[in-house]
């Protein structure tokens, strides 16, 4: 399994790392920038900001924190490990900590900030809100998708934590905080974090069961 999700990580990493290359080149993709935000704007209204702006902040670290907690540690509870926890704290660590370098590499300027909602001073790609949320949720599927029976359960787990990545990501654009590609790379940065760390820390494996002499 851990190499699964390795070779997972690795796609998506390469799919952040192209999309970068296409951003500094002015590419193909990168053409979707200026459509994208331009559609951010035109569904503005001062009666959705308020819930966007709320929906935002679900993206940083506090809020992140706490949704990590109310999965990971009723499961160490459940299943005597460790492991979830640290897993879900390293999820929600690692992944700011590889968009803030990203940042830094790339040094992408924002959108204007004459039409934004929103103008953080640091460079823009990747969108770290999108990558962070992105992290959370695929680290949050992979312990439903071990801890859940149900099917249905497990669809509907995945279903709500790609919501929240996804809304996460959009209202980013809506904002004017970020391109497209920014969150698209997010997307994919965060999923392959949460990925390399679940092969890594292996938060589904359980301690073995005391024997009793007999």
């Amino acid at each position: 399994m851990s190499r699964r999700l390795l070779f997972a990580a690795a796609v998506l990493a390469g799919l952040a790392v192209a999309l970068g290359a296409d951003v500094l080149a002015h590419g193909l993709v990168s053409r979707l920038d200026e459509p994208a935000k331009a559609l951010g704007e035109r569904v503005r209204s001062s009666a959705l900001t308020p819930a966007v702006r709320f929906a935002s902040d679900l993206g940083t670290t506090p809020y992140r924190a706490v949704l990590a907690a109310l999965v990971a540690v009723p499961l160490a509870v459940r299943w005597s490990s460790w492991r979830p926890v640290v897993y879900a704290a390293a999820v929600v660590g690692v992944a700011p900590a590889v968009s803030a370098s990203t940042k830094r590499l790339v040094d992408r300027p924002r959108p204007p900030a004459a039409e934004a909602l929103e103008h953080p001073l640091d460079p823009s790609f990747p969108s770290g809100h999108a990558t962070a949320s992105a992290a959370l949720a695929t680290g949050l599927a992979l312990l439903a998708l071990v801890a859940l029976r149900s099917a249905w359960a497990r669809v509907a787990a995945v279903a709500a934590a790609g919501a929240f990545a996804l809304v996460v990501g959009l209202t980013r654009i809506y904002l004017g905080a970020h391109w497209v590609t920014d969150v698209l790379a997010g997307w994919c940065t965060g999923a392959a974090v949460a990925l390399a760390l679940a092969a890594a820390v292996r938060p589904w494996l359980r301690p073995p069961r005391a024997v009793n002499p007999s």
